[in-house]
């Protein structure tokens, strides 16, 4: 995660262009919770990868802009902790491995918050744009490329193309990810906020290799629960 300072200039930007353009009743808030992410991979050869969930959390700033009635737009900005996990299949040789990644996000969800119980309900969706930023991972014993030894931990990179890759590190996939949200939950005295979300990416992160395109596919996915506060 070295690298995540260079990026919180651009979070505060976009906040601060969007709080811009807000209108008085534009609610701010706070949003934190856990994630359990997932990569979905598809081989050159067709065979799907077998990868498993790992927790993370998210961490950010949220935006209630009300548009008509009960329908709202929804943009924030993350800190949002990814990745996978493989048993005996992993990264090399048959290691135990696991990734941990960061990404800095931007939402935009539509909302519908009608009245419910002394609430609102909140059903929502609509897609998300992701940066990764690096990230660490880890297997159970040392890893070998070819006859060399790269040891059993080192930092996750992103990159475009596979051929600029740094020795003893991991290339994660291309560092440009989007998708699309899907969440559901209830807010109460019309400040906090518990919501169940889901996120399906859509972007294929499988990188280039001296800039020829190859057939895999790798694709984030996930789903998490978040709690909310609204000043």
């Amino acid at each position: 995660m070295r690298n995540n300072k260079l990026y919180v200039p651009i979070l505060l930007l976009f906040l601060a262009a969007t709080l811009n353009i807000a209108k008085a009743q534009t609610r701010i808030g706070v949003r934190t919770g856990v994630n359990f992410s997932n990569a979905i991979m598809e081989m050159e050869n067709g065979d799907k990868g077998e990868a498993e969930s790992i927790p993370g959390f998210h961490l950010g700033l949220t935006i209630d802009i009300p548009i008509a009635g009960d329908f709202y737009v929804q943009p924030a900005a993350l800190y949002s902790a990814k990745g996978f996990k493989q048993k005996g299949k992993g990264f090399g040789y048959s290691n135990d491995f696991k990734a941990d990644v960061s990404y800095l996000e931007v939402p935009i969800n539509l909302l519908y918050k009608p009245k419910l119980v002394g609430g609102n309900l909140i059903l929502g969706a609509g897609g998300y744009l992701g940066y990764g930023t690096g990230g660490k991972w880890k297997s159970t014993s040392g890893v070998l490329i070819g006859d060399i030894q790269i040891g059993d931990s080192g930092d996750v990179i992103f990159q475009n193309d596979g051929s600029k890759g740094e020795f003893g590190t991991y290339l994660y996939g291309k560092p440009l990810d989007y998708g699309a949200n899907f969440l559901v939950g209830y807010e109460l005295f019309n400040q906090y906020s518990i919501q169940f979300n889901g996120q399906i990416g859509l972007a294929n992160l499988q990188t280039e290799f001296n800039g020829v395109k190859g057939k895999g596919k790798m694709k984030n996915q996930g789903f998490g629960i978040s709690l909310g506060y609204k000043f």
